[in-house]
């Protein structure tokens, strides 16, 4: 706790990117607390790996505490190639546990794929997305009528660009709010939150010089997250990363 407050009373942050991390650090929490409630419900295997999806977003979470503290350095020195799969399938397996019954969250790609930005970013980018689909999908949960079943990842790479296809079957949004949608919004938002999700996922694409936008779809919100991609993974990359596995296999 110590640590939360002094990133949240830094003198040295402005109070925008101040808001913006603790807008991420709010949400990490409450998904936890979520994990944590479901854990009380459960037992055997399942418990378990709710209880390692918890664990894993106070990792998460003191992380985004420590590089708030440290925040001014310019964004390109944290800047390296990555496998944004793994990524992907991170996030996946820290929201699964508390979706929705039934809920699939699906991952299409034909293995690794490399993109060059600071990993951290492209972790807070694409939770925000698929954290708001699963927010939403709990809320229609406890509704009638159609509901939320799935949120899909595309991954395709064209040239040197690596596009991410972010897409759920649920009910769309009003088409009152598509021009204003990447602006923070005044008030609390949709999912429970405060209206920061999308801008800040916008602003962290384009300072790794990438691209988030809306894209049309017949049912459900599509978003689509372009990065530059890279032909392999950097030889100084290569070791840390045979070390770490996967916790889920996309399809």
């Amino acid at each position: 706790m110590p640590q939360l407050m002094l990133a949240s009373v830094n003198p040295k942050l402005p109070a925008q990117a101040a808001a913006q991390w603790a807008h991420d650090i709010r949400n990490t929490l409450s998904t936890l607390g979520l994990h944590l409630e479901t854990l009380t419900r459960l037992s055997g295997s399942r418990g378990r790996d709710v209880a390692n999806a918890a664990q894993a977003l106070l990792f998460r979470t003191a992380a985004m505490c420590n590089d708030a503290m440290t925040q001014g350095s310019p964004s390109e020195s944290r800047r390296r190639g990555f496998d944004i799969m793994k990524t992907i399938v991170q996030v996946a397996n820290l929201l699964r546990p508390v979706a929705p019954e039934g809920f699939e969250i699906r991952v299409a790609a034909n293995g690794a794929v490399f993109v060059l930005g600071d990993p951290q970013d492209g972790f807070r980018i694409l939770f925000n997305l698929m954290h708001n689909a699963i927010m939403i999908a709990r809320r229609e949960a406890d509704n009638s009528g159609d509901k939320m079943t799935n949120i899909s990842v595309l991954v395709e790479r064209t040239g040197t660009t690596v596009t991410l296809r972010i897409a759920d079957d649920g009910p769309g949004l009003p088409q009152a709010i598509h021009a204003g949608l990447f602006q923070p919004q005044p008030g609390p938002s949709g999912t429970g939150g405060c209206g920061l999700g999308l801008s800040i996922a916008r602003e962290l694409a384009e300072r790794n010089g990438g691209m988030l936008q809306l894209a049309a779809s017949a049912r459900g919100t599509t978003f689509v997250l372009e990065l530059s991609g890279m032909a392999s993974m950097p030889q100084e990359d290569r070791g840390a990363m045979r070390s770490l596995g996967r916790r889920a296999t996309p399809h």
